[in-house]
């Protein structure tokens, strides 16, 4: 692979890639929902596990359709909206204090910002949650306002990933083009937004924790099944890459 260039794009997703937030919100998410299966009976049940590894990346307004789609029951919006505003409440409650970043993040965003490399933030997430979450893992310094991109509150409509919208928009204001930019993604609805938005070189993340050791090789095929052109188990590793010489 050819060496990176100065003028190519870094555009990191957020939750499992630069903050290590899927487990916690997702746990937060399992919660609420086992007490949404009491409210609305029918919902499809999920083990923790099998439900961080299923809706790992996926707002949980598309969860909460997933899980009652086969159901007799049925969520109006207005039920949607209520447990969609209410899991958002949960989650940055736990993120505020127990939000982290992923090991070596803040290494290689330091070697980004010195070395001269654009770079920016591209979430499904709220601009409240990416705040919280930013904030207690101590990486605000890294990402002003301007390099924040969120689907849920950037767009006119909020159109998540797999939609490509928010990698487009992104790519717009940073005035750059979607052919010398990066991605780094941890899901597959993250990896086909990005080979939607026609992104130059897809990077698969597999260091999270809500990915196990044991699945970490299967993940990284089904990223790479997406269209990922690689994939990484260390952030560090990203430095290589971008430098084109060893870790």
């Amino acid at each position: 692979m050819k060496p990176f260039q100065h003028d190519w794009v870094v555009l990191f997703d957020h939750d499992g890639t630069v903050v290590d937030s899927e487990t916690i919100a997702l746990e937060s998410a399992w919660r609420l929902t086992k007490e949404v299966a009491r409210e609305f009976p029918g919902a499809q049940h999920y083990e923790l596990d099998e439900f961080v590894k299923t809706f790992a990346g996926k707002p949980y307004r598309e969860i909460l359709k997933k899980i009652y789609a086969d159901s007799l029951t049925s969520l109006n919006e207005r039920d949607i909206d209520r447990l969609v505003a209410e899991e958002e409440k949960r989650a940055i409650e736990r993120l505020t204090v127990e939000a982290k970043a992923t090991q070596g993040t803040p290494e290689v965003l330091s070697y980004l910002r010195d070395d001269g490399f654009k770079y920016a933030l591209v979430s499904n997430s709220s601009l409240q949650r990416l705040s919280a979450c930013l904030t207690s893992a101590a990486l605000t310094d890294y990402f002003p306002s301007e390099q924040i991109f969120s689907a849920h509150d950037s767009l006119p409509v909020p159109r998540p990933k797999p939609l490509p919208d928010i990698y487009l928009y992104a790519v717009k204001c940073l005035d750059a083009e979607v052919s010398d930019c990066v991605a780094i993604e941890d899901s597959l609805s993250g990896v086909r937004a990005a080979v939607a938005a026609g992104i130059g070189y897809i990077i698969g993340y597999v260091g999270g924790t809500h990915i196990s050791e044991d699945e970490r090789s299967s993940r990284a095929d089904a990223l790479q099944s997406a269209g990922a052109q690689q994939v990484i188990e260390r952030m560090y590793d990203l430095i290589g890459l971008l430098s084109a010489t060893p870790v």
